[in-house]
């Protein structure tokens, strides 16, 4: 939802990305009075910038968590499988 009818939006479809499609650039009020080649300079090269997203890195918390996951997961089978040899 868009607040407001005076955005000046810059749409940029070439982005030469693999992860884009497409950039919309909302133009703030104070770039109003800038000319739209000089709008458009500045939106391509600031989509230069925009190559790749960034990494997510999982913090150290994160990855104990994953790791206990995984070794109590091991375990509930591992007690499963000895459990059915039992009964069996």
């Amino acid at each position: 939802m868009l607040k407001g009818v005076n955005k000046r939006i810059l749409e940029i479809t070439n982005t030469e990305s693999q992860y884009f499609e497409k950039i919309i650039f909302f133009v703030r009020p104070s770039g109003a009075n800038v000319s739209d080649s000089a709008l458009q300079k500045e939106a391509e090269r600031f989509s230069k910038l925009a190559t790749k997203p960034p990494r997510v890195r999982k913090s150290t918390k994160e990855k104990l968590s994953t790791a206990l996951c995984i070794v109590l997961g091991a375990g509930a089978g591992a007690a499963l499988t000895v459990i059915m040899g039992v009964l069996s």
